[in-house]
């Protein structure tokens, strides 16, 4: 006689899907997308507005609306939101399980209830200095929490699953490491789009986190390979983010081939990636690095950098600099642009990138939730 999984009841806080997605929102989009494709789990997304998810077995739950404030009053808001209210509003008397994909949990959370939360990185203590002053505060603010209320921590990598328990005290025995899956719009087909430059191009992430992604020194590094001459000059190094920092250039001019893009809609990505001959990822820390698999799918070679969690994501399938030597950076660059060396990265991009499915770590995460829930 067949027998059928008995579903799991869960509560996220998805209003994060309301704004720009970079990597935890992509987790978090992504996860709830194939986590409701098993069928095996009901999902009460918490957000601040509309979120039309339309997904089989996920369900909208609105507490609040968010209303236009600034400054502190604003900050003070999302804190109620995402701390008290969002899980209050959405949890049955009977006790839930809550997942903070976006590794915070809420104080609101009660003694029988169950959580798992998620850990992208632990930069924000390992290197403060390249984290925003708020964001450095609110980390060690709501972080402890998280230490002591989780009953089980899914790290996104094997490196930052290390640091949870060297950095924070976490025993192996209550994390789980699940990688991140790909989304299908970066293993698709589609007909290439006109590239944004008539010249070749190298793709950089620039904007959100300067300093993290360590763009001056990767500009340097540009700057210094394409003097050297030759085929080089008709390169151009397209940047893409939310925003540049005011002082990236300390007051000059922007070097010559250097391009700032802005903000890049997922739709648009797979051809901008496919079009670079190489994309460049020198990041001081990286608890994943979703963008170095994501221009694997593309079929484009990478250059990342061999501190974090790169070289693990990597696995060989990618060229390794020090992110703190420029002299590394040119040489990764001459090594990535070398048209022999791509099409041998391209090869083991496209090998290494079947890893990472999100079909399987819903899976994962739902061997998790059964942990807690059996």
């Amino acid at each position: 006689m067949l027998t059928t999984r008995a579903t799991t009841d869960l509560v996220v806080n998805a209003r994060h899907l309301t704004g720009p997605k970079t990597g935890i929102e992509v987790y978090i989009e992504q996860l709830i997308q194939a986590l409701a494709r098993t069928g095996e789990v009901n999902i009460t997304a918490v957000t601040w507005s509309p979120l039309a998810l339309d997904l089989p077995g996920v369900r909208e739950v609105i507490p609040a609306r968010r209303p236009q404030l600034t400054g502190l009053a604003a900050v003070v808001w999302k804190l109620w939101f995402d701390q008290w209210e969002a899980f209050r509003a959405a949890a049955p008397s009977s006790g839930a399980l809550y997942h903070g994909m976006d590794g915070f949990l809420p104080y609101s959370l009660r003694s029988r209830d169950r959580s798992v939360v998620t850990v992208h990185d632990l930069g924000w203590h390992l290197h403060p200095d390249l984290f925003d002053r708020r964001v450095r505060l609110m980390y060690r603010a709501l972080f402890p929490w998280v230490r002591r209320r989780a009953d089980r921590f899914i790290a996104v990598s094997r490196y930052t699953a290390d640091d949870l328990m060297r950095w924070a005290g976490v025993p192996s025995a209550k994390i789980e490491v699940i990688y991140h899956g790909l989304d299908p719009v970066f293993t698709s087909r589609a007909e290439p789009a006109a590239p944004p430059t008539s010249s070749p191009y190298l793709l950089a992430m620039g904007g959100i986190s300067p300093a993290r992604k360590n763009t001056r020194r990767l500009i340097a590094a540009f700057d210094r390979w394409r003097s050297r001459g030759g085929h080089r000059t008709e390169f151009r190094l397209l940047l893409t983010g939310v925003a540049l920092d005011r002082d990236l250039f300390q007051g000059q001019p922007i070097p010559a081939g250097v391009s700032w893009i802005g903000y890049v809609d997922k739709a648009e990505l797979p051809q901008l990636y496919a079009g670079a001959s190489a994309f460049l990822y020198p990041g001081i820390y990286e608890g994943f690095g979703l963008p170095i698999i994501e221009s694997m799918a593309c079929g484009t070679p990478v250059m990342t950098s061999r501190t974090g969690a790169c070289p693990e994501i990597a696995a060989g399938a990618a060229i390794l600099v020090d992110p703190y030597d420029i002299d590394s950076m040119v040489g990764g660059i001459e090594q990535v642009t070398n048209s022999e060396e791509a099409s041998r990265l391209r090869a083991l991009g496209r090998e290494r990138m079947r890893v990472f499915d999100w079909s399987s770590a819903a899976a994962a995460t739902l061997d998790v939730y059964r942990q807690l829930t059996n």
